[in-house]
């Protein structure tokens, strides 16, 4: 097994794990079929790359070894002769491989489903005719979760290291998303706030109403980038309003300012300039100074290019300067992560906005500057994200310039990230650089290759992922 199997053993037994615990959490007792068929799918949605049959045995909460005692013992209780079934071919069937029509048998009744549901046959009803249970879109689930609760709370037994636990681990699920695929935290992300809520359910001190109200918030803020991620707007712009109204609740003008900044980029996203504009703008009222102002006046000036106002573009990018200068908060400078928003981010934002002004020279400039300051940087705070994107617009001043060598050069290290982090701006991004390259001569290969990256991304996965759900 290669280095990078492993990995993703792990990450698929983590967030199995984390979709296990929770799930149990809400029922009495033994699970029923429909409730391990729901963890099957969930599981699976997160981790398509596995098979449905190993989907099964994680949802049972069984070890390979375990499974085959499982197996014996259920040989046993119907008094059907045992098998000689060995590690080697239950790995063997999780890999994809087929058992023969004995064990097809015998494993199905193993775990009370069908061959279809194991992943051994193909389900050949016509769509309209399946009794299928209605698709439960993860994203969408949560979005309607944390929209509903934050309206609940707008309307006290918790121990201090409880409270302290929760708060570390929203911290690192933030600083893990510059650099980790975001399908998977995803799934924590939403047990991490579930354990937030449950927690506001508790008698606690106002203090702790408060802290538990920002990282609920947090949670949402972080969930709806990833909604972005995956080019689902519509969860985006629910899970940011839910962090706001929790930033209000808890009096947290940061996360306030901040998720007003969400909402303006997917507005801006969704072409909703003048909304763009204006939610930058509300954000201002909550964060005056230091990194969260400068982002959300960065907003304003990429808002403001869009609607052709030049002069208002041009100011904004002069107060996003002085505003890092004159002052500091706990959300985007303490805990940081994610919600950090550090020179290397705030000249992308220039490139972005430069190039919306027609000044692709300007933009190449702060292109080349923003990759060099994530190059010089920390490790841990080098978002592969923001990075590829400031490539993404860099391959676009090139070509607005005429100069599809250096459009190829920059795109170079861009088509070299994983498709799990190939996010939907990204492709939406070079896409336009497609068009661009497509109108120049001999700019066939490059449109190609852009073509070819953006067929395969994180979008494409989510979707995957929804659908087999629905199965």
């Amino acid at each position: 097994m290669t280095q990078s199997s492993r990995g993703g053993d792990r990450a698929t037994l983590a967030y199995a794990t984390i979709i296990r615990n929770r799930t149990l959490a809400a029922v009495q007792g033994l699970p029923s079929v429909a409730v391990i068929q729901r963890m099957v799918d969930e599981i699976h949605a997160c981790a398509p790359q596995q098979t449905r049959f190993k989907c099964w045995r994680l949802a049972h909460g069984w070890t390979v070894e375990e499974a085959i005692e499982r197996f014996h013992a259920m040989c046993d209780a119907h008094g059907i002769k045992r098998r000689g079934l060995s590690e080697r071919s239950w790995r063997e069937w999780e890999a994809g491989s087929r058992p023969d029509r004995d064990y097809t048998d015998l494993l199905c009744r193993l775990f009370e489903t069908g061959p279809v549901q194991l992943g051994f046959a193909q389900d050949y009803t016509p769509e309209g005719l399946r009794a299928a249970p209605p698709a439960l879109d993860l994203i969408a689930a949560a979005a309607d979760e944390a929209g509903s609760h934050a309206e609940q709370a707008e309307a006290s037994e918790l121990g201090s290291g409880a409270l302290e636990r929760l708060r570390t681990q929203v911290v690192w699920v933030g600083k893990r998303y510059v650099s980790e695929a975001p399908l998977p935290l995803f799934v924590e992300m939403r047990e991490l706030q579930e354990r937030t809520r449950r927690a506001l359910d508790k008698r606690i001190h106002p203090g702790q109403a408060r802290e538990l109200y920002f990282l609920t918030g947090a949670l949402c803020g972080l969930m709806a980038n990833v909604s972005m991620d995956m080019d689902r707007r519509i969860p985006a712009d629910t899970l940011a309003r839910a962090a706001w109204t929790y930033g209000k609740v808890a009096g947290h003008h940061a996360l306030m300012g901040w998720a007003r900044g969400m909402q303006s980029s997917v507005a801006l996203w969704d072409k909703r300039y003048g909304d763009a504009a204006r939610y930058a703008e509300e954000g201002l009222t909550h964060l005056h100074a230091g990194s969260g102002a400068t982002r959300l006046h960065m907003l304003r000036a990429r808002s403001y290019a869009m609607l052709g106002r030049t002069r208002e573009a041009t100011e904004a990018l002069a107060r996003a300067e002085e505003a890092r200068a004159a002052g500091s908060d706990e959300l985007h400078d303490e805990i940081g992560g994610e919600f950090a928003f550090r020179p290397a981010k705030e000249r992308y934002y220039a490139a972005v906005t430069r190039l919306h002004l027609g000044d692709p020279a300007r933009a190449i400039e702060a292109a080349r500057d923003s990759l060099s300051l994530y190059a010089a940087g920390e490790p841990e705070n080098r978002s592969y994200g923001c990075e590829s994107m400031a490539g993404a617009h860099l391959v676009v001043a090139h070509l607005m310039e005429g100069d599809p060598a250096g459009a190829e050069e920059a795109m170079a290290p861009v088509l070299a990230l994983p498709p799990d982090r190939r996010i939907s701006s990204l492709g939406t991004t070079l896409d336009t650089g497609r068009a661009l390259v497509s109108a120049q001569p001999g700019g066939e290969r490059i449109a190609r290759q852009i073509e070819s990256f953006c067929a395969v991304g994180l979008p494409q996965q989510a979707r995957h992922a929804i659908s087999e759900r629905s199965r």
